[in-house]
């Protein structure tokens, strides 16, 4: 049995982006041991939806000018929520 799922991290290459514009997300799970879970699934949720979108592989897509966040959840482990501007 593998060691249990510890964390979930969210990066991307920029908190910035315009309305209309994608950006890819690195998600990570971390076990116990601190090694990533490479066949790890995640869950993606956007908030608020009318500022941003993000598919279920993690292309978050500016919707309208705010500021918004994003947290991918993996089993019953949730990210912290990632930052976003969208102008």
């Amino acid at each position: 049995m593998s060691p249990p799922l510890l964390s979930v991290t969210i990066t991307a290459p920029k908190q910035t982006i315009a309305v209309g514009e994608q950006v890819q997300l690195t998600t990570i799970a971390r076990n116990v041991n601190g090694l990533t879970i490479p066949d790890a699934k995640f869950t993606y949720t956007a908030s608020p939806t009318s500022t941003l979108n993000v598919n279920a592989s993690g292309l978050v897509t500016g919707v309208a000018a705010g500021t918004g966040t994003v947290t991918a959840t993996s089993g019953s482990v949730t990210s912290q929520p990632f930052s976003f501007t969208v102008n």
